[in-house]
Parts: C-alpha cells; sequence; structure tokens
C-alpha cells in the first residue's frame, strides 16, 4: 500500500512541476533575434526569423526549448527569447548594449537610475572616507558607466559572443 502512495505522490508532483509548461498555451517572442528552429538545437536549420512580439503557439516543451508554431510555420524556439506576456513597446529592441542583449528588459534609464545601488552617489563618497580610502570623483564613475551604455553590440557580434561562451541555446 505505501508502494501505491508514493507511486501516486510522485505521479501528482511530476504533473504539478510540469503544469506552467503544459497549461501555457501561448508565448510571445520577447527577445531580438529570435529564431524558429527546425529541432531543438542552436546549430538546426533556421526555419524563420521571429520579430519581437510575435504570438507563438505552444505544442510542447522539452529540455529549454518550446515546439511552437508562428504564421503558419512549425519549429523549436529557446526559452530564453520567449515570454508570457506580450512585450511592451518601449521594450521592443534597442541598439545599445542593454537593449539589444538577448532577453534582456534593461533600459537605459533603468541603468541611470540604478547609479545609486553601483555606488555612484554622495553616500559612497562618505563611506570611502569613513573607511579611510581616498573617493574617486563621482564624475569618473558616471563618465565610466556612461561609457559602458552608450557600447553598441551588433546581432553578429552578439551571436558569436554566445557561441564562444556556450551560453543560452547554445549551452549544449
Amino acid at each position: 500500500m505505501k508502494r501505491k502512495t508514493s507511486l501516486l505522490a510522485a505521479l501528482a508532483c511530476t504533473l504539478l512541476l510540469s503544469a506552467p509548461a503544459l497549461a501555457q498555451d501561448k508565448l510571445f517572442v520577447a527577445s531580438e533575434g529570435a529564431k524558429l528552429k527546425a529541432d531543438k538545437s542552436a546549430s538546426s536549420d533556421t526555419v524563420a526569423e521571429l520579430p519581437i512580439g510575435t504570438e507563438l503557439k505552444v505544442a510542447g516543451a522539452e529540455e529549454s526549448w518550446y515546439r511552437v508554431s508562428a504564421g503558419g510555420r512549425q519549429g523549436w524556439i529557446y526559452r530564453g527569447k520567449v515570454a508570457t506576456t506580450p512585450p511592451e513597446p518601449s521594450k521592443q529592441g534597442g541598439d545599445n548594449l542593454f537593449g539589444s542583449a538577448g532577453s534582456s528588459s534593461i533600459m537605459v534609464s533603468e541603468a541611470d537610475s540604478a547609479r545609486s545601488m553601483r555606488g555612484l552617489n554622495e553616500s559612497e563618497q562618505e563611506a570611502a572616507k569613513a573607511a579611510g580610502r581616498a573617493p574617486r570623483p563621482l564624475t569618473d564613475y558616471k563618465q565610466a558607466l556612461d561609457k559602458v551604455l552608450a557600447t553598441k553590440v551588433d546581432k553578429k557580434e552578439l551571436d558569436s559572443f554566445l557561441k564562444a561562451g556556450r551560453i543560452g541555446e547554445y549551452a549544449k
């Protein structure tokens, strides 16, 4: 009897854990450069390139990939390229380092407002003095962050970086 109860408990847990993926009947492309692939592999043939916001009908999920259909075509898409809700128009793209980085939704204005979290405010200066360190001028930090935020990375360069680092859909 205990074995039957254990088996039923295991089956129930499996169903509960897989329910979100199975219940999700549609997803949306949330990342520039999203590709519908012939198989669940980054190296498989590309069936179509999908623009941000494309609605996808989910047919199944395996590992880190969803089997989907869009615009009459079927294939596989990496989970890091999709979202459960359509992206906001303000977050659809951009050509700065953060706006085009895969599925990142960090925008320049958000990064600018995060300066205080990165030690780029007056309290950082006071903390450095209290610790016996010579504080760097805030302008140094601001210029460095502005330079990073202004960096532009094209899609090919980003894709090459992801492949070389075996990151995201290139992890296997």
